[in-house]
């Protein structure tokens, strides 16, 4: 774990093994002796010395102010206490910033406001320990890091040792840094310069994570809360249905009775009965011995939990799926990366992760900080767009459904996937003394009525209408009667429309047969 770049002990932090002590690369366990334990029971701290020690994270994002306290100097020689820009390459002595100087006894506390100085380059930094004897910056004798791959004693696949870091159980966002000043270990009790640091943000928000919850509740994503990175649910537990997911997060996919009545859920798909009477399985599909029709390129295949087969291939439920700007895909659907995220105080969620208030963290060339804490472009600075619209980077107002592939029976409209308008059934006349007539099989979408219908000697029924997936709105009627519209239509040209739509009602009805056999 000690040699580990930060992606890979971000998974490993939270995972759910107990914490175990570290060695140092000769087996020794550490810390030794009680200086570190004796200063967080004084400071009314939870903190175990042995099983909370922790190497990581190596590097931070500093906030407005960093607080640092001196807590303790056991060491022979007077350290210094600085910070460093994070590069990927080793610092140099001259990005090495002191800030706590040798001469710095038990109980100094500083405050550095490190997004405003200007060797600060943005982004991650990192802490070093100076060993010298009260030297200036420059002719350290030692330089340790907290990222270990740099120290001199670290290159070695499992380097030494230097520095171990807790969270504290007592102020949010709070740190103590314990440091070993001697090569290889020395006396490797990391009470040679003890801080505590305040004003840091952990860095790695927003990758991943796995929260060890079943089902969709399994997923999450790493975030900064109260100093700690954490693994946030990214979906709650949901209604069961038949869909190769386990929604309600009870260890069981599709379980329960989910499909209407003779059909049954196989590869997260509802499926007729088949084998007998008049319905027969689609080409594509074939009868399996329990009588149930199936795909049959997907008929021998079984995918992992979480995918369903299409077409003999096993599918995730966002592949395919492109969500309207601002949003992602999650479970199938498309939803605010935000929406179940909540933030520490002077934090907002930018992108599904919370990043320090711009007020604090500032903001990038050609980008303005906003009321809300986050930054904008600035050719959107001041610009309204319409509803469902977006302001681009350079200052046009967007579609947010451009490029949009909403998942399954869902369509994008106002910058959001919604469900597409049901087909409808359209609407049926009132008829009169002498009979009803009722449209059926619709000219346009669904199988709504053509004609309002018919009254005999009374008033004409109120057709459907073409969106809902019927006709044209009928007139009324008096002692004759009014069809699609028209007030003098003949009697026989009213029998003929409504002997159409009847047929196509009948049409329809043997369409969905297969759902009721």
């Amino acid at each position: 774990m000690r040699t580990h770049s930060i992606p890979l002990f971000l998974t490993l932090l939270f995972s759910s093994a107990p914490a175990l002590a570290l060695n140092q690369p000769d087996g020794t366990p550490i810390p030794q002796g009680n200086g570190l334990q004796g200063e967080f029971m004084s400071r009314g701290e939870a903190i175990n010395a042995t099983a909370d020690a922790s190497t990581t994270p190596e590097t931070f994002v500093p906030s407005c102010g960093l607080t640092f306290t001196v807590l303790q100097r056991n060491a022979g020689y007077q350290n210094s206490f600085g910070w460093y820009n994070v590069t990927g390459q080793p610092p140099t002595q001259a990005d090495l910033h002191e800030f706590l100087a040798c001469t710095d006894g038990v109980g100094t506390i500083k405050t550095l406001d490190i997004k405003n100085d200007p060797n600060y380059m943005g982004g991650e930094i990192g802490f070093y320990e100076g060993v010298a004897n009260c030297a200036s910056p420059g002719n350290y004798l030692y330089v340790f890091y907290s990222q270990a791959k740099y120290n001199p004693d670290g290159n070695q696949a499992n380097p030494f040792i230097h520095l171990l870091i807790y969270n504290s159980t007592v102020t949010a966002k709070a740190f103590y840094f314990g440091w070993e000043d001697l090569i290889s270990g020395g006396d490797n009790d990391f009470d040679d310069l003890t801080t505590f640091v305040t004003g840091i943000t952990c860095s790695g928000g927003g990758g991943p994570c796995d929260t060890g919850k079943p089902g969709i509740c399994k997923d999450g994503t790493l975030q900064c809360q109260n100093g700690a990175l954490g693994c946030v649910q990214s979906s709650q537990p949901a209604t069961e249905k038949c869909d190769g997911l386990d929604n309600d997060c009870n260890g069981a996919t599709d379980d329960g009775d989910l499909c209407p009545v003779k059909e049954i859920c196989d590869k997260g798909s509802c499926v007729p009965k088949c084998g007998g009477g008049e319905f027969v399985c689609n080409p594509d599909e074939i009868c399996t011995p329990q009588g149930f029709c199936v795909e049959a390129a997907c008929a021998n295949i079984t995918c992992p939990d979480g995918q369903t087969c299409k077409a003999g291939v096993c599918k995730g439920p966002c592949e395919g799926i492109m969500c309207p700007h601002g949003q992602v895909c999650r479970v199938g659907a498309c939803v605010d990366p935000c929406g179940t995220i909540t933030c520490d105080q002077n934090q907002v969620c930018v992108n599904g992760t919370c990043t320090d208030n711009c007020a604090c963290s500032g903001c990038a060339a050609g980008q303005t900080c906003q009321p809300d804490g986050r930054c904008l472009v600035d050719a959107c600075v001041g610009k309204t767009c319409n509803p469902g619209e977006f302001c681009d980077i350079d200052g046009a107002c967007k579609d947010a459904c451009t490029g949009a592939v909403c998942p399954a029976g869902q369509m994008c409209s106002q910058g959001a996937c919604v469900d597409l308008p049901p087909t409808g059934s359209g609407g049926s006349g009132q008829g009169g003394s002498m009979g009803t007539f009722v449209g059926a099989g619709g000219f346009e979408t669904g199988s709504g009525g053509a004609m309002g219908g018919m009254g005999g000697m009374g008033m004409g029924g109120a057709g459907g209408n073409q969106a809902a997936g019927g006709g044209t709105t009928g007139n009324s009627g008096s002692c004759g009667c009014s069809v699609v519209g028209a007030e003098n239509a003949s009697l026989g040209a009213l029998f003929a429309l409504s002997l159409a739509g009847a047929g196509a009602s009948a049409a329809g009805l043997r369409r969905r047969r297969r759902g009721s056999k």
